[in-house]
């Protein structure tokens, strides 16, 4: 009995020790775990630590050769803007001819010219007339400045629209085009049967019509791309003039006896017939029936 007591009580010691070296074990572990969450994680003052930069950087990934991104196919764009400028001004000149010339040299010293002109004179005596300039986008701001010394700018408007969309689709839908006629040439070649050419015939026409009216825009859009358009608007002042309104009176009499005359003719057209048929009923009653009444007593 005693010699099974004593193994028991082995068996029990050994497992007691494999217990508290598995404690003493998970003990050091949760230490580690805790001094690691404190400290690194935490900063030591309860604020995440940075994290550290791992010392290798992932490789980007290469763009396919032949292939755009969509941001790449945006700032790579070698497409001119186009850009129509306009400007109009209205200045005050103390001589007109004389400003109207000096306008007319700095347009042509700048390379541009005169589109269109008009000038009269008022009833005071005084000029006016209006001009207009084409002249290179480069000299846009230049003219401007120059022509401000003319006189004095009572008013002026500069604008600018941008067409480069509209050129860049047409330019494209001018390519396909293009294309189509070559492919329609091709096929007109090869056509041997009557209907066939004909319709390709067509279609072919309908293309180049597409491509002359394409082709008409586009220049259309370069000339007032590479041209400016400037109109000027000169005019002398009028002369500063006291009047009691004596004449202004005068003028009102007249116009308002014109309308009484013509009034009074309105008048007499209406009533015209109806005093000819009163004339003619009179006439009927005084002097006809009368003459019936004499000879019927007889």
């Amino acid at each position: 009995m005693e010699k099974y007591t004593k193994i028991a009580a082995v068996i029990v010691l050994c497992v007691l020790a494999a217990s508290a070296g598995f404690f003493a074990s998970s003990l050091s572990e949760l230490k580690g775990q805790i001094e690691y969450s404190d400290e690194d994680v935490w900063g030591g003052k309860g604020f995440p630590a940075a994290i550290p930069t791992p010392a290798v950087m992932p490789t980007p990934i290469p763009t396919p050769v032949g292939r755009e991104t969509p941001e790449s196919q945006y700032t790579n764009t070698n497409t001119e803007r186009k850009i129509i400028q306009r400007a109009s001004l209205s200045i005050e000149v103390e001589d007109f001819q004389a400003s109207s010339d000096a306008l007319i040299l700095i347009v042509e010293r700048s390379g541009g010219f005169v589109s269109d002109s008009y000038s009269y004179v008022t009833d005071t005596g005084r000029k006016r007339g209006d001009i207009a300039l084409r002249v290179p986008t480069h000299e846009f701001l230049p003219v401007i400045a120059e022509i401000e010394q003319i006189g004095t700018v009572k008013s002026k408007h500069i604008s600018g629209e941008d067409v480069t969309e509209e050129y860049i689709d047409l330019t494209a839908r001018l390519n396909n085009s293009e294309r189509q006629e070559k492919r329609l040439l091709e096929i007109l070649d090869i056509a041997e049967d009557v209907e066939d050419v004909l319709d390709v015939e067509r279609e072919l026409e309908r293309v180049r019509n597409d491509i002359e009216r394409l082709i008409g825009r586009i220049n259309y859009l370069e000339n007032r791309v590479e041209l400016a358009t400037i109109s000027v608007s000169l005019y002398e002042p009028e002369p500063i003039t006291h009047s009691w309104g004596i004449r202004d009176a005068f003028r009102d009499a007249f116009e308002a006896f014109v309308s009484v005359i013509r009034g009074l003719i309105i008048l007499v057209g209406y009533a015209l017939p109806l005093l000819i048929l009163v004339g003619i009923a009179w006439f009927v009653k005084a002097k006809v029936m009368p003459r019936l009444r004499k000879g019927k007593s007889k």
